[in-house]
């Protein structure tokens, strides 16, 4: 048995039973799909939620709010539920990821929509240097840009009052037409692509 320091000696595994349970080789993904409660979920990093589809999403608004002129970037979920920050934009690499706790019935198309086109604006304005020399993102050219968006106003108002969710998310997916980006990508003339359903 080994030391830690000079006072701590440190246990031998095989004395207690927490370290043999923890010992047991872990079980294969053929093994815990025989059993689906148990299957872990992968990383979720694509554009295609169980309610929301990003790319869709993406689509609608580089054709309405920035007439085709972005590329397409790398769209995704994030692994992870985050508890604030609802989206974040690698400039450099371009990529978008969104928030993962957005992909929930219980939200407005329109604030995923609203994230996105937040998103998007980091993409076309890319990054500028402040007044003393640091990296700046949120310009006033950015702002103004930022309340073009449709519904800005309704999307502020429903993340100030609604954000963050508590409870557990609703995963009922959400029709492909009749939502907040049919009805932009018509008033605008813009024909969204169908999405199949999975």
């Amino acid at each position: 048995m080994g030391t830690v320091g000079r006072s701590r000696p440190i246990p031998d595994p095989s004395q207690f039973e927490l370290f043999s349970v923890a010992a047991e080789p872990a079980k294969s993904l053929s093994q815990s799909a025989s059993h689906p409660e148990r299957v872990r979920r992968g990383p979720r990093h694509q554009p295609q939620g169980l309610v929301y589809d990003l790319q869709s999403c993406f689509d609608i608004i580089n054709d309405v709010m920035f007439k085709r002129e972005l590329l397409q970037p790398v769209i995704r979920w994030s692994r992870n539920r985050w508890r604030y920050t609802l989206g974040l934009c690698d400039v450099e690499k371009r990529v978008i990821t969104l928030n993962t706790s957005l992909d929930d019935a219980r939200i407005p198309e329109m604030v995923v929509a609203g994230v996105m086109h937040h998103e998007m604006l980091h993409l076309y304005f890319g990054i500028t240097e402040g007044p003393n020399g640091g990296r700046r993102f949120h310009t006033p050219e950015f702002r103004a840009a930022e309340r073009l968006f449709p519904a800005y106003v309704t999307v502020e108002e429903w993340l100030r009052d609604n954000w963050p969710l508590r409870g557990r998310p609703a995963r009922k997916p959400r029709p492909v037409t009749g939502g907040f980006l049919s009805y932009l990508a018509m008033m605008h003339g813009a024909t969204p692509e169908p999405q199949p359903q999975p």
